[in-house]
């Protein structure tokens, strides 16, 4: 008997409910009175509560994944350009020439593709700013409507029963002077006095613009202005589409380019990328950050004088430091900046160490320049192609790099020279690192290959 009247308790648990088995909410309403102290508080709690931060991480990650595959490929290419332009010179001696008219036409395509894949990041670049920005509308738009719905609603519904009772005065006036004219003694004038409440006396139910109302509101007309700008003033001065730039122009031309051209000139009217735009001489702007002139730069540190390993650059002056050794220097300051004059208060600071610049730099200031990173590995590899090429045999007419590369390809075998080697992953070869063994090297730092030149292709 016992076992009968026991409960399963498989059928005792619940199971998720279906989606179609949930209640449908109930038709919107907008809302009929002001906000009351605890619908404020409502509003208050959903600013406080919801963040776009993991939005702005996702953008964040993005935009570097995005400006590091642009110099990747573009670091590939300016390499495939130059073997083949140091293959030329066999052609033109007769050496060689049964492969030219292959590499010369998987030189083009490559071309092409780089070019293509370069537009569409440029336009992804473009689409992570914009998101940036509409990260920052919507912020901007729930915090307005925080503080200024209570006071919209208070001000629509006083105009709405305003409205109301002239609407309600007006009939009552026109109810008694057809009563007169009628001569109609016993019409009993019920509704003379206004009924009190939000409900007007044709029983229709005000409704007053809510506060999702407001911020949709907010949000197309920020955006509508966002949008009415041109590209130069949505872009150009934006630091994600600024480094994008850089990176880009650092790995078409590397140290021996033409300048950076200045972001007036990225743009046409039309708001597409210029075309054909390569270089603009630095004049008048001369002081302009922007410009990336072709200058010395130094790979030590000016704080202890060795070789950078973890080079940070202010953005105050263009100086950069060991990270380390600027950072120990802010530590032990006692000055500071930032702060309401009150002993203690704001930020630690120090004096640049570079003789000559008094700027004051605090650890809100420094930031990891990956442009840098990548011409002082340059810098690096140069050294190390000389010592290489030293080292072994000396041939007449091979450059130190060509045969820096030919001892580094003692012993290898055979690379295909696909054409389209950019678009799988390649080999790294091994090269010293100007960051920390800790922390991953920037993706367009490192040294790739699209196939390795035989010795007879060495010039």
């Amino acid at each position: 008997m016992s076992s009968r009247n026991r409960k399963s308790t498989a059928a005792s648990t619940p199971s998720r409910p279906r989606a179609s088995d949930q209640l449908a909410l109930p038709p919107y309403r907008k809302p009929s009175h002001p906000f009351n102290p605890r619908a404020q508080a409502q509003l208050n709690t959903i600013y406080n509560t919801h963040s776009l931060k993991g939005l702005k991480t996702h953008h964040k990650k993005a935009e570097e994944l995005i400006t590091e595959a642009a110099a990747l490929i573009n670091d590939q290419l300016r390499d495939r350009e130059e073997r083949v332009r140091r293959k030329r010179k066999k052609w033109e001696r007769g050496v060689h020439t049964h492969d030219q008219e292959r590499e010369e036409q998987g030189l083009d395509e490559l071309k092409e593709k780089v070019q293509d894949t370069t537009r569409r990041l440029e336009e992804g670049i473009r689409g992570v700013v914009d998101g940036d920005v509409s990260a920052e509308r919507a912020e901007e738009s729930l915090k307005w409507v925080k503080e200024n719905a209570q006071g919209s609603l208070a001000r629509e519904y006083e105009m709405r029963m305003s409205q109301r009772q002239s609407q309600s005065q007006t009939q009552t006036q026109r109810r008694r002077k057809r009563r007169d004219e009628d001569g109609d003694e016993d019409m009993e004038d019920e509704e003379e006095e206004s009924s009190p409440g939000p409900t007007p006396l044709d029983g229709e139910r005000i409704a007053l613009t809510g506060p999702s109302e407001l911020f949709e509101k907010r949000i197309l007309a920020k955006k509508s202005e966002y949008l009415s700008r041109s590209h130069g003033w949505r872009y150009s001065k934006n630091n994600a589409y600024i480094g994008f730039k850089r990176m880009l122009h650092d790995a078409q031309h590397g140290d021996n380019g033409p300048p950076l051209p200045h972001p007036d000139t990225w743009f046409t009217e039309r708001g597409s990328p210029t075309p054909g735009v390569t270089a603009v001489q630095n004049t008048e702007n001369s002081d302009d950050d922007l410009v990336i002139d072709k200058a010395t730069i130094s790979d030590r540190c000016p704080i202890t004088l060795q070789k950078f390993k973890e080079p940070y650059t202010s953005n105050k002056c263009p100086h950069s430091y060991e990270k380390e050794a600027i950072l120990q220097m802010i530590r032990g300051s006692g000055a500071r900046i930032g702060g309401t004059g009150i002993r203690g208060h704001g930020e630690r600071a120090v004096q640049c160490p570079v003789g000559g610049c008094d700027q004051m730099i605090s650890a809100a200031d420094l930031y990891l320049d990956a442009i840098l990173v990548r011409k002082i590995k340059r810098m690096q590899e140069e050294e190390r192609w000389k010592a290489e090429a030293e080292d072994s045999d000396p041939e007449d007419g091979m450059s130190s790099r060509a045969q820096y590369i030919r001892v580094q390809n003692k012993g290898d075998q055979g690379i295909s020279d696909d054409d389209n080697s950019m678009m799988s992953p390649p080999r790294r070869r091994h090269t010293e690192s100007v960051v920390p063994a800790t922390q991953e090297p920037p993706r367009s730092s490192i040294v790739l290959d699209l196939g390795e030149p035989s010795e007879e292709d060495e010039e």
